[in-house]
């Protein structure tokens, strides 16, 4: 009768544990003092203002807040594990005695993996049951669901987290016979998908006018980033009045448990065909080799490519494209001494030089914008809404951005318009630059288009010509086009959206005083009034008026060296949950209520704002309104 297939092996499991037991005691006593030491530690403080059972209970609670630490733990005493474990393979000498023990290879695998395995989960499992004696030993009953709940939600998902972890570990040590390549190999695939994409977003951002990024790829590196994924998903929320505890995302954990079971799995099989003769290679598999190979020239090209050109303060194409291939070059020839262990590699020249030409297309691709992405202006019947930030022009005062959502057709279709004019004049910017009657816009647009796609981009330091302003098709025309629609300068210092869910709680005015300082004069009792006089101003378009060109006469002749501003508090309905930040336009009221400022800059034709605020007296306290740049 055939004898069954053994896929572990008991005493060689016992002997691993052994061995290796200073890893494994040092990842429990640290879970040790994490946990059930620190417990203990915060039940008996004696100078804590509250009583044991409560602090004990808050710290069950919050237990699953060692996730986020247990993240990078884990992803670091993984990787230490699968050296230890695997590490035989890593020399001639071991890996031929261990694979001459009567066991198969199936059995080999099983068996190292379980214990390494276990130098993460059997910790664990300790530090649960010591931690499930402390709490029904010092909580009250009624509060033992509460806390055992807790402690099993991070039970359960940090033991996903290093089933992760260490599968994954495991999976690298199979494709390579040096033991200081897999921890390289382990960290580098671990962040290899957000560093692919920043490099290539990086190279696409140097090639491509107004390039702003591809729509959903930040968050699909994100979700391919192991250690950023799981730290996202470990988020952990306390229970809060009628809502329970929960984590911010289990499923992503259960997600990557199972992916850490297929990666075991292709581990093994990796391991029934890996050679003994490769301990002491780079890389073990030959399938992989070329993958290895491309990859080290493809990402030292982009990596050490951009770079050499931003070392030199070069950033212009024809420094970085010569600069990506030499590094490709270098890459290549670099990987190849690590594959074949020796310094003569000059051989495999076709290689390197089939490399340098795909980056080289790859470049041209690029420069040549063979997919019309830099000229894709949306036509403004396709555009559902826009999300736009631009620049208004002057004064530096609420109204200096547009920011949020435009609907409206005739709108999209002025936006649309500057785009054309960014797009259609990019190669004369550079002329611009530096013209003393210029001045400069930026525009951030996000088209959201009708068959729910989206384009976007991104327009810095966009230098146009006063000269042009009665010019269609230039920059400057399609500024004065958007600066002059009174509806869109409303947007741009959000007067309805100011006031919604708050209620006007102060006024004031920042002018010269008579001391020649520009200080703050506080107009409470008339912010009112002051609001409706310039809402009623700004109608007939005698305030809120913008200008694109600062140091025009036109502009210093409307204006003062005077601003008036409102503060608005947030209704108590929409201040829950609100965390005050210190940020520009925002200011902390006397019982850090959430407030909101609004400021106009203040001008002679104003007439019904000036008419309030000479009733307020503040002239007379020594307050004047200096006509622009004579206040220096």
């Amino acid at each position: 009768m055939r004898s069954a297939t053994s896929y572990f092996n008991g005493p060689l499991y016992r002997k691993t544990l052994a061995r290796f037991w200073p890893l494994w005691a040092l990842w429990g006593v640290g879970w040790l003092f994490l946990i059930p030491l620190n417990m203990l530690n915060t039940y008996f403080d004696r100078y804590a203002s509250t009583t044991p059972q409560r602090r004990l209970m808050d710290m069950a609670a919050y237990l699953p807040d060692m996730l986020a630490p247990g993240v990078f733990l884990a992803a670091f005493f993984a990787i230490l594990c699968a050296m230890a474990v695997f590490g035989y393979l890593y020399n001639s000498r071991s890996a031929c005695w261990t694979h001459a023990l009567p066991m198969r290879r199936e059995a080999l695998f099983t068996t190292q993996y379980l214990a390494g395995l276990s130098f993460l989960l059997l910790p664990q499992a300790a530090v649960a049951v010591l931690t499930v004696g402390i709490e029904l030993s010092f909580l009250p009953m009624e509060h033992w669901g509460a806390a055992l709940s807790a402690l099993g939600t991070w039970l359960l998902a940090q033991s996903g987290i290093c089933l992760f972890f260490f599968s994954f570990a495991a999976f690298c040590a199979m494709f390579t016979g040096h033991i200081l390549a897999l921890p390289a190999f382990y960290f580098i695939l671990n962040a290899l998908a957000s560093v692919l994409w920043f490099l290539v977003d990086a190279l696409l951002s140097e090639f491509y006018f107004g390039y702003a990024g591809i729509s959903g790829m930040l968050a699909v590196t994100e979700y391919l980033t192991p250690v950023r994924a799981l730290q996202q998903a470990v988020d952990w929320w306390p229970a809060h009045q009628d809502s329970p505890s929960y984590l911010q995302s289990p499923g992503t954990i259960a997600v990557y448990a199972a992916i850490g079971v297929g990666l075991a799995l292709i581990a093994l099989y990796v391991y029934r065909r890996r050679h003994v003769e490769t301990a002491g290679d780079v890389v073990s598999v030959a399938l992989v080799r070329p993958l290895f190979k491309y990859g080290v020239a493809f990402c030292s090209g982009l990596a050490l490519g951009m770079f050499t050109a931003a070392f030199f303060g070069r950033s212009d194409l024809p420094v970085l494209i010569p600069c990506i291939l030499f590094w490709t070059v270098i890459g290549y020839f670099a990987a190849e001494m690590l594959l074949k262990k020796s310094f003569r590699v000059f051989k495999a020249w076709k290689g390197g030089a089939v490399m340098t030409g795909v980056m080289l297309a790859l470049c041209l691709v690029c420069f040549l914008d063979l997919f019309g992405m830099v000229e894709r202006v949306p036509s403004p019947g396709r555009v559902e809404y826009v999300d736009v930030t631009i620049s208004m022009g002057y004064p530096y005062d609420s109204g200096a951005n547009l920011t949020g959502l435009i609907h409206d057709p005739a709108q999209i279709e002025r936006i649309t318009a500057l785009h054309q004019a960014i797009v259609d004049n990019r190669d004369d910017l550079e002329y611009r630059r530096h013209d003393s009657e210029g001045d400069y816009t930026s525009a951030y647009l996000t088209y959201h288009l009708s068959n729910g796609s989206e384009v976007r981009r991104r327009y810095r330091s966009i230098p146009f010509h006063s000269g042009d302003t009665d010019t269609p098709g230039t920059v400057a025309y399609a500024m004065a086009q958007l600066t002059g629609d009174r509806e869109l300068v409303a947007k741009a210092y959000d007067f309805d959206g100011f006031l919604r869910n708050a209620r006007l709680t102060s006024a004031y005015v920042e002018a010269y005083d008579k001391h020649g300082q520009y200080d703050r004069a506080y107009v409470e009792d008339w912010r009112q009034e002051l609001w409706d006089a310039m809402r009623q101003d700004f109608d007939e378009g005698t305030i809120g008026v913008r200008w694109l060109f600062e140091y025009s006469e036109e502009y210093k002749a409307n204006r003062y060296d005077a601003g008036l501003y409102f503060v608005a508090t947030l209704d108590s309905d929409e201040t829950e949950g609100y965390t005050m930040e210190v940020t520009p336009g925002y200011s902390s009221g006397p019982k850090s209520e959430p407030q909101q400022s609004l400021g106009v800059t203040l001008t002679p034709n104003a007439r019904r704002t000036l008419a309030v605020l000479d009733q307020t007296g503040i002239w007379e306290k020594g307050y004047s309104l200096t006509p622009s740049g004579q206040g220096d």
